[in-house]
Formats: C-alpha cells, structure tokens, sequence
C-alpha cells in the first residue's frame, strides 16, 4: 500500500495531483531536521492510519480514496496545534 502513498518530494509540486496545503512537505520535512527518509515514513504511516479511519468517505476505494487520505492527512498535519512536532515522533519518543 505504501507503494501508492504520494512521496513527499512529488508533494512540493502544485502540480501534483494531491491537494495539501502551500508548502507542506517542506514543512514537514523540516520538523525531522530535513531527514527525508524518517519524514517519508512517517508520512506513509500518517496516511495509511487515515486511510483505516472513518475520515475517508465510507465505501471510497483507488486513488479517490488516496486523494482524501492525503488531503486530510496534510491538513492535520500542517494545520495542528501539534505542528511544531511531528506526533508519530512524539509517539516513538515515549
């Protein structure tokens, strides 16, 4: 499945087919001191658990599916409280 999740790089573009907010995969990579690796990862994991959630519409499958899951995951993730940390780091910091 992760396979399908939408690279962070391939997110800075506003061409890239997903909508998330201005400048968030830098954003996001920033927070992991420009570890694109561990920003990857957590991103994917950030999608897949939305992508499990009740936020995705109720019988939606492919890249519909996708689409929603990116957009809410970026949301959450750029818009949030929490934005100044990554919370799946805050996860692994316990």
């Amino acid at each position: 499945m992760s396979d399908l999740i939408p690279h962070l790089r391939d997110l800075c573009f506003s061409q890239c087919g997903f909508e998330v907010p201005p400048g968030f995969a830098q954003a996001y990579v920033k927070l992991h001191d420009n570890d694109w690796l561990r920003s990857q990862d957590h991103w994917e994991q950030t999608v897949l658990r939305v992508l499990k959630s009740r936020s995705v519409e109720p019988r939606t499958e492919g890249s519909r599916a996708m689409r929603q899951a990116v957009a809410i995951g970026s949301g959450f993730l750029h818009h949030s409280p929490l934005r100044e940390r990554c919370p799946l780091c805050r996860i692994e910091q316990r």
